[in-house]
């Protein structure tokens, strides 16, 4: 993960400590329509204002506005900001949203106005219709002139503009028949519809312009843009079952990273609040060693490294926080992210600049700015990571490795911390994703003289995979039986730009997460991305803090989890709700049961071995985290209703309050 950003609360989030309200349509803070929802179900279409320059290579969109505000009125919910398209030319935007005035969706309305001249392709509206929905299904530009029709490609076509034509309106059905979207104009335009995998999209998308070309100087364009969605969703009953006796691996818990925000009162909140069972904080080289200490990387200058360690440093706090975070019996790792920049290839450029190499023969540098840094954790705080990486170095961000400098960066140091008998060992991967990224980490993990040096083996969940790539990372950790974690759990890398993290629609893509992590890539233990106040959990209202339905779904996997446990098999036939479960010793289990779909019943079977009842924790968008009592089990099987968007747990496991 990148830059961090500071969470405030938004008008699309949902809080559960003074419960949760359904939502008709989810937008983040830059005013992006993120979900529409029909019938209690989310559909992911998104809208958003976007102007494109000359050419098209780059966009521009109110998530760039100096001056973005937001409000809510008689209007609905309003945005208004400034956006510079280029030096001198500034398109300010008004854009609100309301719900219709009939039906289920939202009307948006948008008004541009030029302050001066901008080489633009024009003024646009992208909706973006979902793949996975409406793939084979039908789309049709309607208006005056009649209707034009197509079919959405079920296979990428080698015309990604598929649908073209002036129109007032777009009608787009599922191919099941059941959803329907609806759109209309305030006045006809020339409308393409496209296919965004030629892209690397996931997603059809709509290009209605508000205007084409450049925005004369002074002159205001408008547009509104109704959207409907009608239909019914599938209420089918799910069939779950556990299999006591089951043995998939061991699982050691779930926590957070505590890297960027640490000085929030956020961090002090989930460590009281939550049972933490891994954490990750970051090691800011750039502060213990911003200029090199001396010529030799085998003489420290401790005099120089230890004044950096100075009273009211965010280098105090991270040292005080991982020796907390230490006392509490906390496993944790430390990653790197920024070096100094005396240690960069090309030397002084932007902290913020991926994919930098370190400089050539910097590295003995290097691994004495790592371990002195670890050796004077240890002799000064009494601290001690139990593992060490370089974040994302697969990518750069932000030093950039290739397969064999992580192998050799591995033994390099590994071999340092053994020599100066630090317990610290190395993760291997720690990568920015899940997808096709485990070729990256096979050099280290077949040289037996890297491996030695190895605790634990670590990817990042960042966009998620497929079943069969979260495997093939449980499959490599068994093979090299090395422990497996999640060293950033999260959805959107770049939802930080826009806060899209504070919805209700967010958190439940979340809670999916944590199931198919645990079922498919069989993880022994996970990191969100964070439990401070970036990516914050946890909403700051003028000095008060309030748990968002974040902390409630992390509450749920941190809380109610018999740990250490051992994770069971478990099957659901619905592939809308997904189920895990957890045993500990003298009984104690977990059942966790994450309803992505609209309301329906269920049954779950396979609790045989347990005696009279299980605690019901139930989080949904009404409320949060809510005791919803007992439940019997006869038969060793359980019935439940599982409302819309939900998330449950049912528990032998007091609660954590």
């Amino acid at each position: 993960m990148g830059a961090a950003v500071a969470c405030c609360v938004t008008f699309a989030i949902l809080v559960g400590a003074a419960g949760a309200r359904a939502e008709t349509f989810v937008t983040d803070r830059s005013g992006v329509l993120q979900a529409l929802t029909v019938d209690g179900d989310y559909v992911p279409v998104r809208l958003a204002l976007q102007v494109p320059t000359k050419g098209w290579g780059t966009f521009r969109s109110l998530q760039d506005a100096r001056d973005l505000q937001r409000n809510v009125g008689p209007a609905g919910r309003v945005w208004t900001g400034s956006i510079e398209i280029a030096p001198g030319a500034v398109y300010r935007v008004e854009q609100s949203f309301r719900d219709p005035d009939v039906g289920n969706g939202l009307r948006a309305a948008f008004r541009v106005t030029a302050d001066g001249q901008a080489d633009v392709e024009g003024v646009y509206v992208f909706i973006s219709i979902p793949l996975r929905e409406f793939r084979g299904g039908k789309v049709a530009l309607t208006g005056a002139d009649g209707a034009k029709e197509a079919r959405f490609p079920v296979d990428k076509p080698e015309e990604p503009r598929f649908l073209i034509g002036d129109a007032s309106g777009l009608r787009a059905d599922e191919p099941s028949g059941n959803v329907h979207l609806v759109m209309s104009l305030s006045r006809s335009v020339p409308i393409t519809v496209q296919d965004a995998r030629e892209w690397n999209g996931t997603q059809y998308d709509v290009l209605v312009p508000v205007h084409l070309g450049p925005v004369p100087a002074g002159e205001t364009v408008e547009l509104t843009v109704s959207l409907t969605l009608t239909g019914t969703s599938d209420h089918s009953p799910a069939a779950l079952t556990v299999e006591p006796g089951s043995d998939l691996g061991r699982l050691d818990g779930f926590g957070g990273n505590y890297c960027f925000g640490i000085e929030s009162p956020v961090t002090d909140y989930t460590l009281s609040h939550l049972k933490v069972a891994w954490a990750r904080t970051e090691m800011t080289l750039g502060e213990w060693e911003p200029e090199n200490d001396n010529d030799s990387p085998d003489e420290v200058n401790w005099d120089y490294l230890k004044q950096q360690d100075a009273p009211g440093t965010n280098l105090r706090r991270e040292f005080e926080l991982a020796r907390r975070i230490q006392d509490k019996g906390i496993p944790y790792c430390i990653s790197v992210w920024h070096l100094p920049q005396w240690l960069y290839e090309g030397g002084g450029r932007s902290q913020g600049d991926s994919g930098r190499p370190l400089r050539a023969g910097a590295w003995p540098e290097l691994v004495e700015c790592v371990c002195s840094y670890l050796q004077y954790a240890k002799e000064r705080y009494g601290v001690e990571p139990g593992l060490f990486s370089f974040n994302e170095a697969n990518i750069g961000v932000y030093l950039l490795l290739t397969p064999e400098e992580h192998r050799q960066c591995i033994k390099m140091l590994g071999a340092r911390c053994e020599q100066l008998g630090l317990k610290t060992k190395m993760l291997l991967g720690d990568v920015h994703a899940p997808r096709g990224t485990t070729d990256w980490v096979r050099p280290a993990a077949a040289d037996p003289d890297a491996m030695k040096y190895v605790g634990a083996l670590a990817f990042h969940s960042w966009g998620g995979a497929s079943p069969d790539e979260y495997r093939a990372w449980g499959d490599l950790a068994r093979e090299l039986k090395l422990p497996l974690l999640v060293a950033e759990l999260g959805v959107d890398a770049a939802a930080w730009r826009t806060s899209a993290y504070d919805s209700y629609q967010y958190m439940m893509r979340e809670a999916a997460m944590y199931q198919e992590l645990l079922l498919y890539a069989r993880v022994q233990g996970t990191m969100q991305w964070e439990f401070t106040s970036d990516y914050s959990i946890v909403a700051e209202h003028d000095g008060t803090l309030e748990p968002t339905p974040r902390f409630d779904l992390v509450r749920h996997f941190c809380n109610l989890t018999p740990l250490p446990g051992t994770l069971l098999a478990t099957t659901s036939d619905n592939p809308r709700v997904l189920i895990t479960a957890v045993a500990g010793e003298q009984a104690a289990l977990a059942v966790h049961i994450v309803n992505s779909g609209p309301s329906r019943p269920a049954t779950v079977a396979g609790l045989s071995s347990l005696q009279g009842r299980l605690r019901r924790v139930l989080t949904s968008p009404e409320a949060g985290f809510v005791d919803a009592g007992l439940v019997e089990v006869t038969v060793g099987r359980v019935g439940l209703d599982l409302p819309a968007q939900s998330v449950t747990t049912l528990t032998t496991v007091p609660s954590a309050d």
